[in-house]
């Protein structure tokens, strides 16, 4: 019996038992299974391309938000401005009335156009001309009627595209689940049988070392005999 190769090959995976049961990976280095490390990496890289990926998607979908919180804002002030347009156009006001509702339309105006410059990480979060201008002078309905419909229309496309953004983070993140779980399956030990083969091997060196003090008590008796 080869007790020397016995002892070389417990040696051998005892090591490699211990290696699992200590890190929990089955695989800890190219030498122990180097076509599973190389496909393990490239899906590390996959999962860690995907959570960026679901990171930007979130991002967009911030932007997206903002722009409508603020196109909301701004559909108040043009609801306010309608209505104290066709109230000043009810022939019961005097000229001092007009004026103090002008001015607040004046000042809804200003709301509005404040409100168009909201940023997103110091970028513009409403791109292009969310709506056209509505003209606070003389009480013009046509105007204000026209900035609402522009302004539904881009909360309309902001809206679809906030859902859009949500339905591909999600996708990403269940797609970096999926690779993340795949990953494991491929690197994760299975520490019963970690430790199950451990034992085993420290069972084979126990057997290896009394076989060796067996060989080594024969041969003294042996030798004994011989020198008799």
């Amino acid at each position: 019996m080869n007790l020397s190769a016995i002892g070389s090959s417990s040696n051998s995976k005892a090591s490699q038992y211990y290696k699992q049961l200590s890190s929990g990976k089955k695989i800890n280095s190219a030498a122990d299974d180097a076509a599973g490390l190389a496909i393990a990496e490239k899906q590390k890289a996959a999962v860690t391309q995907a959570k960026v990926s679901t990171q930007n998607y979130q991002r967009y979908q911030d932007k997206a938000n903002v722009a409508d919180s603020a196109m909301s804002g701004m559909t108040d002030y043009l609801q306010d401005m309608n209505a104290n347009s066709i109230r000043a156009m009810n022939g019961l006001m005097s000229e001092s009335d007009l004026a103090a509702i002008q001015q607040v339309n004046d000042q809804f105006a200003e709301g509005i156009s404040q409100l168009g410059d909201t940023t997103y990480n110091e970028m513009p979060a409403i791109e292009g001309d969310a709506i056209s201008s509505a003209t606070p002078q003389n009480f013009d309905l046509s105007s204000i009627d026209s900035a609402l419909a522009s302004l539904n229309t881009s909360r309309s496309q902001v809206g679809a595209e906030s859902n859009g953004y949500a339905y591909a983070a999600a996708v990403t993140a269940n797609t970096a689940e999926n690779l993340t779980a795949s990953v494991s399956r491929l690197e994760d030990a299975d520490m019963a049988e970690a430790v199950s083969g451990l034992k085993k091997e420290q069972t084979l060196e126990d057997f290896r070392v009394q076989m060796q003090k067996k060989e080594q008590d024969d041969q003294a008796n042996q030798n004994r005999l011989f020198y008799q």
